[in-house]
């Protein structure tokens, strides 16, 4: 038993080591005196967390940014000894996706809150996304629906920063050499139900005008039900489900793919919190893009960089009139691609991050 007391008192604070030693290794490698931001992402490298939080932060290293990405597995006195030992400037929050991110947990440093989606009408997090407003200096909203909440709940300023992504290496593959595969890259795509019906119609009649069109559908766990599948096999769509995979095998799968579907249906309140989410993956390996007419589609997209409409009549001629015509899917994917570059790159979010975080230094 004594061994084991022993054995386990230089356990713990080697692990501790070991799980606090990036922030310190981040840190000894950034020169210059700029100002220190900590970052608190709402959970690992993925989703929302890699591009909004870790891409960013690297990014804003090009500002004259010092940055450190907390970590997400650590302890509330974890967290609380590396802030007190390197003594940030200012705290990017997460959200409230994880327990720990919650502004009264840090007094002393002025946080800014980034959420991306409308997690107020979570049931979960309604309470401590609300809590948050009176507590943070600032938010960085992914979308004007949540700006304008964040203002309407108490917080002093709000400003809209689009979800970017990195331009991924590597040349795309020609339109006229892809096969004619269309892509819902929803994850979870079960529990997006409208969407789903709305997609499962529109598909269904393409089906009868091109037997040979193929839907393939994304973000498939072991806990899924395979009915859903069925439900669009059973509608005469030729349809696959991918299982869930890591961002750059997620990348690479559109290669083959000639048009990305990204419908959204706002009548689920949490759905008008979205921006652009899985359409980043479209636009960034040429695919070009058919989109609902809500939330942020309409002030990026336009008739030479989209099909943009709510109306499944227009989505059906349109997949037919695209998978037929090769040359006008390469056009509409390029021009997308060169906006894209322009307004939804990690560059661009970090350049107005930086201005952003500056106006809220001590």
């Amino acid at each position: 038993m004594a061994i084991s007391h022993a054995l386990d008192a230089v356990a713990r604070p080697a692990v501790r080591l070991i799980r606090e030693a990036p922030v310190r290794g981040a840190l000894t490698f950034q020169r210059g005196a700029g100002p220190l931001a900590v970052f608190l992402p709402a959970y690992g490298p993925e989703g929302a967390a890699l591009l909004r939080i870790h891409a960013v932060a690297r990014a804003l290293r090009s500002f004259g940014w010092r940055t450190v990405v907390m970590p997400w597995r650590l302890t509330l006195a974890q967290r609380r000894r590396i802030l007190a030992g390197v003594r940030p400037d200012i705290l990017v929050m997460q959200g409230a996706r994880h327990a720990l991110n919650r502004p009264g947990l840090y007094p002393g440093w002025p946080i800014v809150y980034d959420m991306d989606d409308a997690d107020f009408h979570l049931p979960h997090l309604a309470e401590p996304v609300s809590a948050a407003m009176s507590g943070v200096a600032g938010v960085i909203a992914g979308s004007a629906y949540v700006a304008d909440w964040c203002r309407a709940a108490g917080v002093a300023r709000a400003d809209v920063v689009w979800t970017g992504t990195a331009i991924s290496p590597g040349p795309r593959v020609a339109q006229a050499d892809r096969p004619g595969i269309v892509a819902w890259a929803q994850s979870a795509p079960a529990s997006y139900m409208a969407e789903a019906s709305f997609v499962r119609e529109v598909m269904a009649r393409l089906s009868r005008r091109r037997p040979g069109v193929r839907l393939r559908l994304y973000g498939r766990t072991d806990r899924d039900d395979p009915a859903f599948l069925e439900g669009f096999r059973t509608a005469g769509i030729k349809a696959e489900w991918r299982k869930k995979a890591r961002y750059r095998d997620y990348l690479a799968s559109f290669d083959d793919v000639a048009v990305g579907l990204a419908p959204l249906c706002p009548a689920a309140p949490f759905v008008r919190g979205k921006s652009f989410g899985k359409v980043l993956g479209y636009m960034d390996r040429h695919v070009p893009v058919m989109a609902s007419d809500v939330c942020e589609h309409g002030a990026f997209f336009d008739e030479k960089t989209g099909v943009i409409s709510n109306d499944p009549d227009v989505w059906v001629n349109a997949l037919d009139r695209l998978l037929g015509d090769a040359a006008a899917r390469q056009t509409m994917a390029e021009a997308a691609f060169a906006r894209f570059r322009q307004r939804l790159s990690i560059g661009e979010a970090a350049r107005r991050v930086d201005g952003i975080l500056r106006r809220y230094l001590p």
